[in-house]
């Protein structure tokens, strides 16, 4: 006779189960088998370890790890008491997947002082697939596609990846595909739509790569794979509670994509193989400009099928008269189900020294017609724009001397529209004023140079006030042009000057500091007393500062101990 407790009667069967196990320990009976003896590549099997009496014990699984992957494990425990006799019952259930094909063993597994016995499995190595195409089987199929099947190098191609599914699938994940020497990135989202083959309704997921091979030669793109859940019993009762899953795994076919070669008929610096390119500007609309006057030239640059990795950087070849100041470039891929579209954008401010007129020279890029199979050139013609100002007037008004040598070395043509200027700015006014603030500025330096003296009432402490204030003026010098302060910088120089030379001022910069930093200081000069709209940057006037012969001269005769120190002398 079998009795089973429930209810009120629990506690006393587990007090009695256990007092009964305590008294009669058995060794448990232990006992292994298979779902399935035969399986294909890529399928799973479970496995059922049966533990009758002493359970104590749990399986060693260490010996599966070798040729199994352990997906998921389970277990479950039931006591009986038949005539007097407690009877217990462990259920473990495990889910393996092989890691080979063939011929394979489920080794002996220890659970407590019991083992297992061996259990033979066959895996069968399923032909892989290097076309694709065919007819979906199973309840889930992979197919990957290429086009074109032949390309050249850095050539874009489009894989596409369908997955066919005819049940419910959960935790899906895809591996991307795979090849040596070639850039592979994923375009836009995945689409989903519903087809009919082999008789059965598919719901299709498809997702697309473009891949940009780097060198020629066969190149073999590796199988895509699949590892999900499919959902089993999904409608019983309508409750997740009542459903259940178990793993599955696919694999798409195999790829090949001829590569080849640069043609020979190339003859560019940079190889750019696309479908389309395109070379567009943005220019003002105004038809002349005045001096100092920044212009806005902005320059596009697109190619279908090509990254923006790929595409060259834009020529700046400018005359000597035209300084620009070109932003960092806008790199852009566009992505769509055509493929890439990369993008370069540059902005660059062009800002005109001296009246003329001005050439800028066409900009060409060649490229590779892929369709056509011909060398293509893209190319901006060549702009004209004339330059209106009044440097004449600024020249007359500033130091004849280092004024005379700068325009020496502009071309004739723009020496002539100099002199035919008829601008009406009141150039001459500006100058004044700016050589009266500059000698206003250097007085004060100098009464407060002779102050800090008769205070200090002594040549040495006279002579370190001096470089002190010579150190101070070269930082203010060199923290002025890295922020671009205009104002700042002429205070600075100003500074310097005095320091430098007590006796010259503002005019021995000019007359020692070479022709370079009497350039860049007269740019400083127009910039900030020529009309509004002007730019100025001190990265050029700091290097002219810095290569300017004086320091070189400076350093010399301070070895005696007779000059001013170094540069940086924090760095010494």
């Amino acid at each position: 006779m079998v009795a089973r407790f429930t209810g009120k009667a629990a506690l006393a069967f587990l007090l009695l189960a256990v007092s009964f196990l305590v008294i009669n320990p058995a060794m448990a009976a232990v006992n292994a088998h298979l779902d399935r003896q035969v399986i294909g590549e890529g399928e799973t099997v479970t496995l059922t370890i049966d533990i009758n009496g002493d359970s104590s014990g749990e399986p060693d699984t260490a010996p599966l790890e070798r040729d199994f992957e352990i997906l998921s494990r389970n277990h479950s425990s039931s006591y009986s008491l038949i005539n007097g006799s407690v009877h217990s019952n462990v259920n473990w259930q495990f889910t393996l997947r092989p890691r080979h094909s063939g011929q394979m063993t489920v080794p002996p597994l220890k659970v407590g002082q019991a083992s297992t016995q061996a259990i033979a499995l066959q895996v069968k190595k399923l032909a892989a697939r290097t076309s694709p195409g065919g007819e979906p089987s199973g309840d889930i199929w992979l197919d990957m596609q290429i086009e074109p099947k032949s390309v050249l190098v850095q050539q874009q191609a489009i894989i596409s990846i369908k997955i066919y599914q005819a049940t419910t699938l959960a935790q899906a994940q895809l591996t991307e595909p795979a090849a040596a020497h070639a850039v592979i990135e994923r375009l836009g989202e995945d689409k989903q739509y519903q087809v009919t083959k082999s008789g059965r309704n598919w719901l299709v997921t498809e997702r697309q790569y473009a891949i940009f091979p780097q060198q020629s030669g066969t190149l073999a793109i590796s199988p895509v794979q699949l590892d999900a859940s499919v959902i089993a019993n999904a409608q019983s009762f309508g409750s997740p509670f009542f459903q259940s899953s178990r793993p599955i795994r696919a694999r798409s076919n195999a790829l090949k994509l001829q590569v080849n070669p640069i043609p020979a008929a190339w003859h560019g610096a940079n190889w750019l193989p696309a479908s389309g390119l395109s070379l567009t500007e943005k220019w003002p609309s105004a038809k002349s400009f005045k001096v100092g006057e920044p212009i806005t030239r902005t320059i596009t640059v697109q190619a279908q099928g090509q990254s923006m990795s790929q595409l060259p950087a834009l020529p700046e070849l400018l005359p000597d008269q035209l300084k620009s100041y070109p932003d960092q470039p806008v790199l852009k891929d566009d992505k769509s189900e055509q493929g890439i579209t990369g993008l370069r954008r540059q902005k660059t401010a062009i800002i005109p020294t001296a009246p003329g007129t001005y050439i800028l020279p066409a900009i060409e890029i060649p490229w590779w017609n892929v369709n056509s199979g011909k060398m293509e050139t893209a190319e901006l013609p060549a702009r004209t724009f004339k330059v209106t100002g009044a440097v004449a007037a600024v020249q007359k008004s500033a130091p004849p001397a280092p004024m005379t040598e700068a325009q020496s070395q502009l071309p004739q043509a723009v020496a002539v529209a100099s002199n035919n200027s008829t601008d009406h700015t009141p150039w001459r006014w500006i100058a004044i004023i700016s050589l009266c603030g500059w000698g206003l500025t250097l007085l004060i330096l100098l009464v407060n140079r002779v102050r800090k003296k008769q205070r200090a009432g002594q040549a040495d402490d006279a002579q370190s006030y001096d470089r002190e204030n010579l150190n101070d003026s070269i930082r203010a010098v060199r923290d002025a042009c890295k922020r671009n302060d205009a104002k700042a910088c002429e205070k600075a120089l100003i500074a310097f000057a005095g320091c430098r030379w007590p006796d010259g001022g503002p005019g021995a910069l000019r007359q020692h500091g070479g022709e370079s930093l009497v350039r860049r200081v007269s740019e400083l000069e127009h910039y900030l007393y020529a009309p509004a709209g002007s730019q100025w940057h001190g990265d050029e006037l700091l290097h002219a500062f810095e290569q300017a012969d004086f320091h070189h001269r400076a350093g010399k005769a301070g070895k005696s101990g007779k000059c001013l120190p170094g540069l940086y002398p924090d760095q010494q």
